[in-house]
């Protein structure tokens, strides 16, 4: 049904339906849309019965939460009146369900409206509660106040056909959970009477504890890991590195061997109890990759202390760190097989960006037969002239390789020869058909029931799409045959090596695990 943008002799602004008698008092404004456009419309064009939000050009005008069954959707001050208006009988909407707004959710926006332009912080306002993934609202929840030392009050109501389902509990969670992802936030609190059942049983289903009863109220409570210790700086010491790749085999988690920019200020953090290892996070620049605007994070969590809220406390101060250092954006990585951490950052805004193919050929294999038209050969280490044309070529086809999110590897000479020359003594191979070198691949050195890895590929630009990739694994496994080794892996970005990472399977490098690259805003607040 369309609608359209109505006003009154007091300058409010609310919706109806279009072609529907206009109620005495009220002129349209000539907006029509959806009652969604209409909402956005108002709150654009009307400050409202107070002082809205100052928001940057293109700024994020709401927070919006989703999880699996429902949407929370956080109000403008505009929408906020509109919503009073509907409560008062001097507008009307089919966007709620029967019988609501309620008498709370008048208290709760009438709140809202006493507060100062301060007090107006993105996120910490009033949300409509609706099914996945348009339905009609049929509650609201949100916070009395932006939080105060520490310390956040919610409050919630539902219509009462919605109760009994779940949606109470899982919208409370969720933007107690949000909460506890912004800077400062320790506690969250609410409050209910001793004969609200329902409100009692919803927090405690969410996570909250009793505290007090203070005439008829029940103060609730959760913390944001209650009872752990606070975080310290990572030592960095040979006994806590080894914990650190202890705890990162038992998550199957990365970040525990991070190389961080010279001269850069990564965050680096664990928690400890006593001599324990229960989390650590690092987050910073990455060696070898340009990304002004992002920080590549970790954060690793014992399974013992799973869920009590101590990743949410380290994503705070990572968001902070960032945030501090001018970056917009964190990027991460999770194995596919782990579904507890591909959970835990889908939760928490992170979305997909790119995702790497691991392959391996295992001895026994078929043999590959190479492409015709190419040569391939080994790089004679001795000759240093051969050695520094490889770096060079190197050098330029790392320049021109993108990584998932415009990322781009460091295309510096010296770490080039030092990660790939002066680290391993594998094979250095180089592939040409007529003239100048097309691609290049570089493998740790291949041994009788040996594991050995392709440590990086790459191909001319001006290549792609001959048949490049083919042709230096092709070298790969002949290499890997004669040398009796027990398999080769070999790493693919789906996205920016594609010729790559749709030759492997073909040169008998057989898909064995995946490993997703995650991106998420540091900070969606204008």
């Amino acid at each position: 049904m369309p609608y359209q943008v109505v006003t009154n002799d007091s300058g409010r602004h609310s919706t109806w339906p279009d072609q529907k008698e206009l109620p005495d008092g009220w002129e349209t404004t000539g907006f029509v849309g959806s009652q969604e456009e209409c909402l956005d419309h108002i709150a654009r064009v009307w400050d409202g019965p107070g002082p809205r939000t100052v928001r940057a050009p293109g700024g994020a005008a709401a927070n919006v939460l989703t999880t699996e069954r429902i949407r929370l959707r956080e109000l403008s001050p505009a929408q906020v009146a509109g919503l009073l208006e509907v409560l008062d009988g001097e507008a009307v909407s089919d966007g709620y369900v029967e019988n609501y707004p309620l008498v709370g959710t008048g208290f709760g926006a009438r709140n809202f409206q006493t507060r100062t332009p301060d007090e107006l912080r993105f996120g910490f306002g009033m949300y409509l509660v609706s099914a996945q993934p348009d339905g009609p609202a049929f509650g609201d929840i949100g916070f009395h106040r932006p939080p105060a030392d520490g310390v956040a009050e919610i409050g919630f109501s539902l219509a009462e056909s919605a109760r009994g389902q779940g949606y109470a509990t899982e919208a409370v969670a969720e933007l107690t959970r949000w909460a506890f992802t912004q800077s400062g936030v320790r506690r969250v609190v609410a409050k209910t009477t001793e004969d609200n059942a329902g409100a009692q049983g919803v927090l405690g289903r969410a996570g909250f504890l009793l505290e007090r009863t203070e005439e008829n109220v029940l103060h609730y409570a959760r913390e944001l890991a209650p009872g752990l210790p606070a975080s310290e700086p990572m030592r960095d010491d040979e006994e806590e590195r080894a914990a650190l790749s202890k705890l990162g085999k038992v998550r199957k988690a990365g970040g525990d061997d991070l190389a961080f920019v010279a001269g850069s200020d990564p965050l680096r953090r664990v928690v400890r109890d006593g001599k324990k290892l229960l989390a650590y996070a690092q987050s910073g620049d990455k060696e070898g990759v340009e990304d002004p605007t992002n920080h590549l994070m970790f954060i690793v969590v014992h399974p013992a202390v799973a869920r009590r809220g101590l990743g949410e406390r380290l994503l705070c101060e990572v968001r902070e760190h960032a945030r501090a250092h001018g970056k917009t954006g964190m990027v991460t990585g999770t194995p596919d097989d782990d579904h507890p951490s591909v959970a835990w950052v889908r939760k928490h805004g992170f979305r997909p960006l790119g995702h790497h193919l691991i392959t391996r050929r295992d001895k026994g294999a078929a043999p590959v037969e190479a492409p015709g038209g190419f040569t391939v050969d080994a790089v004679d280490r001795a000759d240093s002239a051969a050695v520094e044309e490889f770096v060079d070529l190197a050098t330029r086809t790392v320049a021109e390789a993108a990584m998932p999110g415009g990322a781009r590897m460091t295309a510096d000479a010296d770490e080039i020869r030092r990660d790939l020359v002066e680290e391993h003594d594998g094979a250095l191979l180089v592939c040409r058909a007529s003239g100048p070198p097309l691609g290049w691949l570089a493998l740790t050195p291949l041994a009788d029931g040996e594991d050995a890895s392709v440590l990086a590929a790459q191909v001319v630009a001006a290549a792609a799409g001959e048949g490049v990739p083919a042709a230096l694994l092709a070298a790969v496994a002949r290499l890997a045959d004669e040398a009796g080794a027990a398999s080769v892996t070999a790493v693919a970005e789906e996205d920016g090596q594609r010729e790559l990472a749709g030759t492997l399977p073909a040169s008998g490098f057989l898909p064995v695990a995946g490993r997703t690259i995650w991106f998420a805003e540091v900070d969606p607040r204008p």
